[in-house]
Formats: structure tokens, sequence, C-alpha cells
């Protein structure tokens, strides 16, 4: 391990390539290695003095002595060069690998790049760690600002009589953000940001606008889709939420306030990852990414992006309360990808279930000016089998599989946890004689919404 990773000193100066483990050896190590101002150089044991000039009487014994040297020396020269030659065909064909080659072929086996995209994992962080400004530069154009128009009464005098008008008009009720999921104009987003609207438009990091239709919603997950008709949008490149740890950073991108800050980006830590957050409309109860990037009204539907700039969360809460601060949360993208999925493919979540009623909570306040139990009092009936087991409107479920209904998120929370086709039991209490009674009936199958 290098204390400055790729490099050897603080200074940024490049590793030579002695240092990364390849291993060099002098051919003859008899021969002693000696340094001589410009390079090594190896001094064999045969060398003359600097001054010596005469020679040795010749002798014929030592001659043919010399030729057979000679002659094992050639002999020795040619098996050798054999040994080398084979050498270098095992090196070229792949089958010995020398130390501190980048190959990326294993002795015994060749690999070789088939073109098979089966075998490339598109979400997969190969490349890195991005600086902060190549993240946003990367993301920015791939998250949107999504604006909710509605109809508003405009109620008045006209001008000029006494005669009162009611004019409706379509208005903007509220932005949001959206993150482009295809380059043919699918956009994620949340379900509260698109919830009552009559027309929706989406506006581009670049400002160009579009009219968007909704293609499904799901208000438990608070997840919704919206489809634009374009070619070439920079579609987000989405990572996943597993490999997640608490203190990694990440960028929140989104559009605080509307288009007019829009493509903010801000930078925090993850903070607890399965955080249990309870939904205050439906009680659903969602595990979730905490994070302390600041996320505030408009950011909802925008991204919360990892180090490499893959998607990793759908920015959707935080909590608002005095002496609260940088707690935000995000659906983890493994969780939402199923939902969305389902929301392109059939425009609702399949085999979410529902009781197939509509109505409200009864608290203790309402229970005691109304005279009615503590309970979900029911205004309407859809479910055919709520119906056979005789609940009708102004009914009161008091219980579900024998837990007391007396807050708002019990009856959603034990729906949510079962299929379509399962059922409960319900006690049941009628307001009208007071008569308690218990029912079996069957869930159905949630359209959305």
């Amino acid at each position: 391990m290098y204390p400055y990773g790729d490099f050897n000193d603080k200074d940024d100066t490049q590793r030579d390539n002695y240092t990364t483990g390849s291993n060099y050896q002098w051919n003859n190590l008899n021969q002693p290695v000696q340094w001589d101002g410009n390079s090594y150089r190896s001094s064999g044991s045969g060398g003359r003095g600097s001054g010596g000039s005469s020679r040795d009487p010749e002798n014929p014994k030592g001659n043919k002595l010399g030729l057979k040297v000679l002659c094992g020396a050639l002999a020795c020269l040619m098996i050798s060069a054999g040994s080398i030659g084979g050498f270098v065909a095992l090196v070229n064909n792949g089958y010995v690998t020398l130390n501190g080659s980048q190959s990326s072929e294993a002795s015994g086996t060749k690999t070789t790049s088939s073109g098979n995209s089966a075998l490339v994992n598109p979400t997969a962080a190969t490349g890195g760690e991005l600086t902060v400004q190549e993240i946003a530069k990367k993301v920015i154009p791939s998250v949107v600002c999504i604006q909710n128009y509605q109809i508003s009464e405009n109620q008045g005098m006209r001008r000029g009589t006494t005669t009162a008008t009611n004019d409706s008009s379509v208005s903007p009720a509220s932005e949001g953000s959206g993150i482009i999921a295809t380059s043919d104009g699918y956009i994620i987003t949340n379900a509260h940001v698109v919830s009552g609207a009559t027309s929706l438009k989406v506006v581009l990091s670049d400002g160009q606008s579009y009219e968007a239709k909704l293609v499904g919603s799901d208000s438990v997950t608070d997840l919704a889709l919206v489809k634009i008709e374009a070619s070439g949008l920079t579609a987000a490149e989405f990572g996943t939420s597993a490999n997640l740890q608490v203190a990694d950073t990440v960028m929140a991108i989104g559009n605080p306030g509307g288009i007019e800050l829009n493509s903010s980006v801000t930078i925090g830590y993850i903070s607890a990852l399965n955080r249990e957050i309870t939904s205050s409309q439906n009680g659903y109860v969602m595990k979730c990414i905490q994070t302390d990037a600041a996320i505030n009204p408009g950011n909802s539907g925008g991204a919360l992006v990892n180090t490499a700039g893959q998607v990793i969360g759908i920015n959707s809460s935080k909590i608002v309360a005095q002496g609260y601060e940088g707690l935000g949360f995000a659906i983890p993208i493994d969780e939402a990808q199923p939902i969305i999925n389902d929301l392109k493919e059939y425009g609702y979540v399949k085999d979410r279930a529902m009781l197939g009623v509509s109505g409200q909570f009864v608290d203790s306040m309402i229970s005691r000016f109304y005279g009615l139990p503590v309970g979900y009092y029911v205004s309407s009936v859809m479910n055919p089998s709520v119906s056979a087991a005789g609940i009708e409107a102004g009914d009161v479920i008091t219980e579900i599989d024998g837990k007391a209904i007396d807050s708002s998120t019990v009856l959603t929370s034990a729906i949510t946890s079962k299929k379509p086709g399962e059922e409960v039991k319900l006690q049941v209490t009628r307001s009208k004689t007071g008569k308690t009674f218990t029912a079996s009936v069957s869930l159905a199958q949630s359209s959305g919404g």
C-alpha cells in the first residue's frame, strides 16, 4: 500500500516500473556488478589489467583445450537458443505470463473480448470516483422540472355589473423534479408531485419544455411515471442502493423552489440506511436513505447520486420542524425499480392489494362528537367481496385481523403486507344500530392512485 495512491510521493511524482512487483535479475549471478559512473556493468574473471602488455607463451595443449572449450560453448549456445526460442513461443501463445505483465491472459487460458453485451453490467461503477464537478456535469441534464397545473376557481364580480362570476382557469399549482429514465422520454418522479394535476409540463435543464402525460402513479410508495414525446434525451445512469454504506458521499440534484432555482446541487453524506418512514397519508412504511444533503420543496422526485454519477435514490421528503435540520430522505432505487417497471407496463403496481372501500378515520374527538366507535368509517364500497360480507356504507371497521384500528395507518399497513385474493378478518360496527359483527373478505387488486 502506497501512502499516496498511484504515486510514490506527495508531489505526484510517478513511480517507475521497478516498484510494481516485477522481478529483475542479472543473467549471470556469479559476476559482480560495478558502477562505472554511467551505467551498471558486470566484470568477468578473465579480464586483463590496464597495463598488461605481455602474453604468456603459447602451449599446444592449451590450444587444443581452448578448441574444446570453444566447441562446448557453441553447443551450449545452440541449446540455449533453442530453449529461448521455445520459451518465446510459450510466451507468445499465452501459456507463460511474465512478472509485471499487464496481460489478462491466465496460464493455460487465453481470454478475449467476445463483444457479448450480456457480460457487461451497465449499472456497475467501473470508472472509479468522479470529481463533484464531473458528477454535476454528468447528471444535471438528466434531471428535469415538473410543473403541476390544476383548475382553479376564480370567484368575483364582473366589472361594471353586480353579477357574480365563477370563472375557472388552469394555473400552476406546484413544481417538483424528475429523473429522465430513458432517452425517449420516460421520467420518474414522486406521486405527490403529480397529484391532482389537470395537466403536466416538463422543463429540461436547458430550458426546453414539453407537455407530459401521466403513465402511472402509486400513492402508497409515492412514486410516479410520466412521459414526454421526445428523443435523444440524456437518460440517467442508475446504480444500486444495495452497496451503500453510512458516510458515503452523495449529491442531491433538483429544483428547490421550482424552475427559478433549477438544476441546483447539494452535497452531503448518507446519514443512515433502512430508515423506516411512515407515510402520514396512508400509513405505508418504507425503508429510506437518510441524508444530510439539503432537500427542499421542489427537490421531490429529483436524484440522489453516488460518486460515480449514478442515481441511487429518489429524493422524496424531509423533516420540517423547529430544531431539526439536515434530515432528508430518499427512496432507494432498488426499492423503486419494480414499482416503476409496473407503472410503465400496467399503469399501476401489480399484486398491490386493497380493501376496496373508501371513507375516513374516526379518531377519539370525532367518536365523542358523533357517538361512533374509533375506527375506519365506510362511506362507499367498491369490492364485491366486502358487499357480500354484509358491510355497507355507514359501518365502522374497528379491527383488522385482531388488531384495533386506533390510528389512520393501521388499516393501510395491514393491507399492504398482503396480496390480492388473500383474506382478512374485520370487526365491524353498524352505526345505525350499534350492532357488532365479524366479516371475512377477500382483498382486491389495486389499480393505482
